[in-house]
């Protein structure tokens, strides 16, 4: 088995999916309708060609297993000065423990690096309780809260920074 984390391409749009995260207690209408609008392969298009967004990919032998999604100028809620936001870190859950949200979240951080920004900001659902063990874990700290809106809906987020390190920019627990 090889896993390798390279840039997504337009031929992987149809294979990006997200949907578990907000479904925690099953699929209501207005996820549905959520999920049919943003999760498309023209959406997915449509973020490949710009270029304030990098969506990173980790595949092992040809099987995508987790993507990221690194947002240029994206403001931070209460922190305006980060601007680089992991808008996505999705591990398909079979494959969640295996060191993979870890080596996206490395990659995405060396890339924010690489373009310029001192580090990322992440939002997570205060409701997902394996993603904020995760990145407590790496010794991410929350720094506020904020809101993702979903037609009539608010859920709150907690918002985490994550500063590049100087010696390589890579994620260890602490």
């Amino acid at each position: 088995m090889t896993d390798r984390v390279r840039p997504a391409r337009p031929e992987d749009a149809e294979c990006l999916v997200w949907l578990d995260t907000y479904a925690s207690a099953g699929i209501r209408p207005a996820l549905a309708r959520y999920v049919q609008a943003s999760f498309t392969p023209q959406v997915f298009l449509d973020k490949l060609a710009d270029p304030q967004q990098h969506i990173l990919l980790l595949e092992r032998d040809g099987h995508l297993l987790a993507y990221a999604l690194l947002q240029e100028g994206a403001a931070c809620p209460g922190e305006p000065a980060w601007q680089a936001e992991l808008a996505t870190l999705y591990v398909m859950p079979r494959f969640a423990g295996q060191g993979l949200g870890r080596c996206l979240l490395s990659a995405s951080l060396q890339l924010a690096g690489q373009l310029g920004y001192h580090g990322l900001w992440l939002s997570v659902f205060h409701g997902n309780q394996q993603a904020l063990a995760f990145y407590r874990h790496l010794g991410l700290q929350q720094v506020g809260d904020c809101y993702f809106e979903m037609e009539q809906e608010r859920h709150l987020n907690h918002v985490f920074l994550l500063a590049a390190l100087a010696q390589g920019n890579h994620v260890a627990p602490q």
